[in-house]
């Protein structure tokens, strides 16, 4: 006796709702645009992982952007006065803690001593 190719025991097919999901995560892999996609995507997580980095980083001095951020101003705004004589003055007066900043030719803004 053969068995027939319909009876449960020769054919077990998985649902229709598993082929169809391992079906388009498998398609999804063979799209260039999806694999671009999700290598942006993770390029910047990690940027944005490592710019938080060099925020926590101790240092004394800060980037355009740092001070911009701490003061509560703009990078074009720091740019632009930092070559000012009152720019300590003006600096000291946003800074959440009073701190005078100085621009130095290393293109960094180091806090004044008082």
């Amino acid at each position: 006796m053969v068995e027939s190719a319909s009876s449960p025991a020769s054919f077990n097919p998985a649902s229709p709702e598993e082929s169809t999901a391992d079906l388009e995560s498998s398609n999804l892999l063979n799209r260039p645009e999806a694999v671009v996609f999700i290598l942006i995507a993770t390029l910047l997580v990690l940027w944005d992982t490592y710019l938080e980095l060099l925020d926590e980083v101790g240092s004394a001095s800060l980037s355009a952007r740092q001070l911009a951020r701490r003061l509560g101003t703009t990078q074009k705004m720091i740019r632009s006065r930092k070559r000012l004589e009152d720019f300590s003055e003006w600096t000291k007066t946003l800074d959440p803690e009073g701190i005078a900043w100085a621009y130095t030719p290393g293109g960094v803004y180091t806090p004044q001593p008082e």
